[in-house]
């Protein structure tokens, strides 16, 4: 059986809250030819992404998901994050965009805001950040396994599934 926990991981804590030119942070040929990989590989598994022209800081988002995870909503939080970030309907470094997020999913958007604005999650999404970085890990995806194999990026489903067969192998 495989159990799955996603964990907070700030991306890129050096950008301002509200975001910086992926331009400006790249070069402008390098953020290019991301975006082009980045959309043909969504192209080929049928996703829609959007990719905006700014790269956030995602420290709000991360917070209000684990406010999520507190009250047991956090796979729908997750999955609206996500949704609303690659199909261009929110933006995750606005605060209201994500109280009116957690509503689409049950969440107390006062509550909501009051934990973003009050930073309540920051050392926790610190000390994530940390424990990745002393792993190895310094982008997404990043998974673990059996908490022995690290496979970082997005990997074909067969690379998964490989890992996945070799952890049970050894159990």
């Amino acid at each position: 059986m495989v159990h799955l926990t996603w964990l907070p991981f700030e991306l890129h804590p050096e950008a301002p809250p509200e975001g910086i030119s992926r331009d400006a942070y790249f070069g402008r040929a390098r953020s290019e030819r991301m975006h082009s990989h980045l959309q043909s590989i969504a192209d080929s598994v049928g996703l829609q992404m959007h990719s905006r022209d700014v790269i956030i800081n995602s420290r709000r988002a991360l917070g209000a998901a684990e406010f999520a995870r507190e009250r047991g909503k956090f796979d729908d939080m997750h999955h609206a994050l996500f949704k609303a970030h690659w199909e261009g309907t929110g933006r995750l470094e606005d605060v209201g965009d994500l109280v009116r997020i957690g509503g689409g999913v049950g969440l107390d958007g006062d509550e909501l805001r009051s934990a973003v604005e009050e930073h309540r999650y920051d050392a926790e999404i610190d000390e994530n950040r940390r424990m990745a970085s002393s792993v190895g890990i310094d982008a997404i995806p990043a998974h673990i396994f059996g908490r022995r194999y690290l496979i970082l990026g997005a990997q074909p489903y067969d690379v998964l599934r490989q890992v996945v067969d070799r952890v049970a192998a050894e159990e």
